[in-house]
This record gives C-alpha cells, sequence and structure tokens, in this order.
C-alpha cells in the first residue's frame, strides 16, 4: 500500500467508506481488512478508477467500550 490516510469526511468516519485521495472516487469495500490488536482495524483500499492503493486506520476505545459496559450491567 502507498500511504495511510486520515479518514476526513462524515460519511466517512460514520460509514466506513472514504473517498479516494488521489481521484475522489468513493470506495465500496476495502480489499483487506486486520484486527490491530489494541490498537483498531486496518483497511486496505484500491481505488477501482484509477488503481490508487491507500490504507485507513479505525482506532477503537476499547478501554472506554469496557467501562461504558460494566456501567450499564451495574448502574
Amino acid at each position: 500500500m502507498k500511504n495511510q490516510v486520515p479518514m476526513s469526511f462524515a460519511h466517512e468516519r460514520y460509514l466506513g467508506r472514504p473517498s479516494c485521495p488521489k481521484c475522489g472516487e468513493m470506495m465500496m469495500a476495502p480489499s483487506a481488512s486486520e484486527y490491530r490488536d489494541g490498537c483498531g482495524i486496518r483497511h486496505a483500499w484500491v481505488c477501482d478508477a484509477c488503481d490508487y492503493g491507500f490504507e485507513t486506520l479505525i482506532c477503537l476505545d476499547v478501554a472506554a467500550a469496557k467501562a461504558e459496559a460494566s456501567l450499564t450491567r451495574h448502574g
């Protein structure tokens, strides 16, 4: 993959579908996904329109989610 790109638009952040940083084409699905232990999920993308490859990283706040779940069960 060529670059790691932050997800910058609202639809990208909520739907997880970025636009190609090179040509702007909306991506449909990542070519590969990988869970990064304790960090998040890395998606590898290849643009169908211009063949540009890039990656996105969705950071997961696992500790906060566990704490919230614990409060919900006990509160």
